[in-house]
């Protein structure tokens, strides 16, 4: 019975096994077949959509988000057919006399057809695979093909300026007019509420956003005109804030109309879009003209961020404006046409004259004298090659829009216009973030003083927060500055956050496939391991090992182990997370292991000699040691090296391994016990034996001095001009060894002067012999040799005759 009911278990297993894996698979399948249905209506789209960029980039969008999805679907179904192979390796081939039993050849079966099941879905997904990459390209080339044709078309402006155009400007006009009152009436009527609502919320937020902006920044978006020469670091903040601020209060006042007013449905399809477009067009003029008055400040020059002539700036400002207004208008006619209708000759005029008109105005900009002569000459023009670059372009726009190549000469000036404020704006953030980058130059600013009054913080913080907020500063205009200028070029805003995606998730280099969120990620990982194992290292050190009464040595060495553990883990568990395969990195050291073992021998060897040091401990952190003739107390083992300071208070930083390979001497290896040693000599016509007891007693009467081990006295010889003594006396703690040593001397100098012994100096006898007598006149010289001139009144020496 328990046979069978084994069997039926295991028969029902399977059973339910294959109705999940039916499932499974009928699932997946029509998750394969709506992928093809997807693919078969994107190329169907794509002809319609071959003169519409916008259609393309679109489909390009379902395009890039289906192959996604495509290459998740066979990676999901790649660990399953890992398992079926695992396991019919499990089982091994089928016997071929038969004998296997029909249960384990049932699961062969049915994991056989698993795998044949599995092995077409997955060939299905690499079909599709391959198609939508095709289909990728060919998006791609559609778009590269209408860029090319529309700007490489040319047409006959002769024919643009007959009488269609005024009739044509008349029609539209008059439909623009019927569509625009019509709608102002219905939101008159039944809108007012809401229109009057969201105007009113807009603006007020607008305000506030001024008013905390001049409350918490008023001198930094302020020009004092009473200032004569204010820092550079002040104008450029002052132009940089005074751009940005206005022009982002305005934007928020316009941004917020629309989202309302489309929120509370009082803008049509059609009105919302010229509404937008007339919104984006006051928003750029607006930057445009404070951007203008930054640089140039016609009124204020002593706020000028260029150095050019009072007349050159007011004229260079007007000229800036009025070109941005002319790009302006053309693209706010362009998209009434679009809402209008087309028209040929009215398409054609506009370009034309927009174009022309930017073209003119930088031929005008070129002939301008910027820059102030000296000593009342007349002022000098622009270097040669920037006016060459304004002519070259100004020409190149008329002539390009007056033979007809109107597409290229109407982007070129729009793309200029546009693309030359937003750059200066992004080029005076960058300026500023530069200068508030510079060594104190925010603690000098009137912004950094104020800061730092309220906040109470020094002057290091504050040039410490002005490198962090100008680093930020810099980021944040490289981030939000780039995809704008993208966006102005005709990339589309699906191809950046395409390239966005790819370059944050994963892109390859070769065979290499790099993610920045997994490196981020393995780099927060690594943080969070470093910063626990810190943590942990505490913990044991001030709660575990200073209760157990280990020996600080020991405590220092299991310390530094664990930290060494913690951050070993800490790299690895990271270096995974960041998808790195450990099993690479082991074959990339293994191939640079030789260069490793030539150019970091050194430092290898230093590391290997700290691990040796914090395992066998020949000293510890607070010994007392002697090593490549410095003496000092040890006050760190670090990885490469041991930090020993001296008793003069300085730090030696010597290599582990000139530690581990010579010899080092330790005061305080095993314990603080140590001996002193005194030597001192006495005169001849002293009593030995009073001069033992003498130096006993003063041993025994320092505190210091141990009584067991005793102090003894050695006669140590019977030298050239004293009687040799050394006491020799034991310290329970070796580190007062100076101190100890000192007060003995100061103690036996006074006892031998009380008790009349003599400590003499070495004495040498000098004969002199007089000339013309035989007479020896014995003179003592002090040990180091030096004498005086003798002189006598009756004979005369001679310095060579002295022995």
């Amino acid at each position: 019975m328990r046979h069978v009911a084994r069997i039926l278990t295991v028969f029902l297993l399977l059973a339910s096994a294959g109705l999940a894996m039916a499932q499974d698979f009928d699932k997946t399948s029509a998750v394969v077949e709506g992928f093809d249905r997807d693919l078969t209506q994107i190329a169907a789209s794509l002809e319609p959509a071959r003169q519409d960029d916008a259609a393309l980039v679109a489909l390009n969008e379902r395009m890039r988000t289906l192959s996604d999805n495509i290459v998740q679907a066979g990676v999901d179904l790649s660990p399953r057919l890992t398992e079926i192979r695992a396991r019919l390796d499990q089982l091994g081939p089928a016997p071929e006399d038969g004998s296997e039993p029909d249960t384990i050849k049932e699961q062969r079966d049915k994991l056989i057809q698993e795998r044949s099941l599995i092995n077409a879905l997955l060939g299905k997904l690499e079909d599709l695979s391959i198609r939508a990459k095709t289909l990728s390209n060919e998006i791609s080339d559609a778009r590269r093909i209408l860029f090319t044709s529309t700007l490489s078309r040319r047409y006959d402006i002769t024919a643009a300026f007959g009488p269609d155009l005024l009739s044509d400007a008349r029609q539209r006009y008059s439909d623009l007019t019927y569509r625009i009152s019509s709608w102002a009436r219905f939101a008159w009527r039944f809108k007012f509420g809401a229109m009057m609502a969201a105007t009113v919320l807009s603006l007020a937020a607008a305000l506030l956003f001024m008013v905390l902006a001049r409350k918490l920044l008023g001198q930094m978006i302020w020009r004092d005109p009473t200032a004569e020469e204010p820092g550079y670091f002040s104008r450029l903040t002052v132009g940089f804030l005074g751009t940005a601020l206005p022009t982002l209060g305005v934007w928020l006042f316009l941004i917020l109309v629309y989202a309302l007013y489309t929120n509370f449905g009082v803008l049509r399809g059609d009105i919302g879009l010229l509404l937008l477009t007339f919104f984006v067009g006051i928003g750029v003029i607006f930057l445009v003209w404070q951007l203008a008055e930054a640089v140039f400040a016609p009124r204020l020059p002593a706020w000028r961020l260029v150095k050019v002539s009072n007349p050159a700036a007011l004229t260079l400002k007007l000229l800036v404006v009025v070109m941005t207004v002319t790009i302006v208008v053309n693209v706010v006619i362009t998209e009434m046409l679009k809402l209008v209708g087309g028209s040929l000759p009215i398409t054609v005029a506009n370009a034309l004259v927009s174009s022309v008109t930017v073209g003119v105005i930088l031929l005008l900009i070129a002939f301008v004298r910027p820059f102030p002569g000296a000593n009342g000459e007349r002022d000098r023009r622009w270097p040669a090659l920037i006016r060459i670059l304004l002519v070259g372009t100004g020409l190149m726009l008329i002539g390009s829009a007056l033979s007809g190549y109107i597409g290229f000469a109407e982007f070129v000036s729009k793309q200029l216009v546009i693309t030359a404020a937003i750059a200066s704006t992004m080029y005076l953030g960058h300026l500023a973030a530069r200068a508030m980058s510079r060594e104190r130059a925010l603690a000098h600013s009137k912004f950094g003083q104020r800061l730092s009054v309220s906040l109470e913080l020094s002057e290091s913080r504050l040039d410490q927060l002005g490198l962090l907020a100008g680093i930020l500063l810099s980021l944040a205009i490289i981030i939000i500055g780039m995809p704008v200028l993208l966006l102005i070029w005709g990339f589309k805003w699906g191809d950046i956050r395409g390239w966005l995606l790819g370059a944050v998730t994963e892109f390859t280099i070769g065979s290499i496939s790099i993610s920045l969120t997994g490196i981020l990620a393995g780099i927060v990982v690594f943080f969070i391991g470093f910063w626990l194992t810190k943590l942990f290292q505490r913990w044991l050190d001030g709660d575990v090992l200073s209760r157990s009464r280990i020996d600080v040595g020991v405590r220092n060495s299991i310390k530094t182990g664990v930290g060494y553990a913690g951050v070993t883990i800490a790299a690895l568990i990271g270096i995974s997370a960041a998808g790195i395969n450990l099993s690479q990195l082991a074959l990339v050291a293994g191939a640079l292991s030789l260069g490793i073992g030539f150019g970091l021998q050194n430092i290898v060897s230093n590391f290997v000699s700290g691990l040796i040091l914090l395992a066998e401990r020949p000293f510890k952190v607070g010994d007392w040691i002697e090593a490549g003739g410095i003496t000092g107390t040890v006050k760190s083992i670090n990885v490469r090296a041991t930090e020993i300071e001296t008793f003069q208070r300085k730090s030696v930083i010597l290599p582990n391994s000139d530690l581990i390979n010579s010899a080092v001497g330790n005061w305080t290896h095993r314990n603080t016990l140590g001996r002193i040693e005194i030597p001192v000599g006495v005169s001849y016509k002293s009593d030995p034996n009073l001069v033992r007891d003498t130096l006993l007693e003063i041993a025994h009467d320092h505190p210091r001095i141990l009584s067991n081990p005793e102090p003894f006295v050695v006669f140590g010889n019977f030298g050239d001009s004293s009687l040799d003594f050394e006491l020799r006396a034991y310290l329970a703690d070796i580190n007062y060894m100076l101190t100890v040593s000192t007060e003995v001397r100061f103690a036996i100098f006074e006892r031998f002067k009380a008790l009349g012994i003599e400590i003499p100096f070495p004495q040498r006898d000098v004969n002199l012999r007089v000339v013309g007598k035989e007479e020896e006149i014995p003179i003592v010289l002090p040990e180091d040799g030096e004498f005086g001139v003798i002189k006598t009144s009756k004979q005369k020496h001679r310095d060579d005759d002295i022995d």
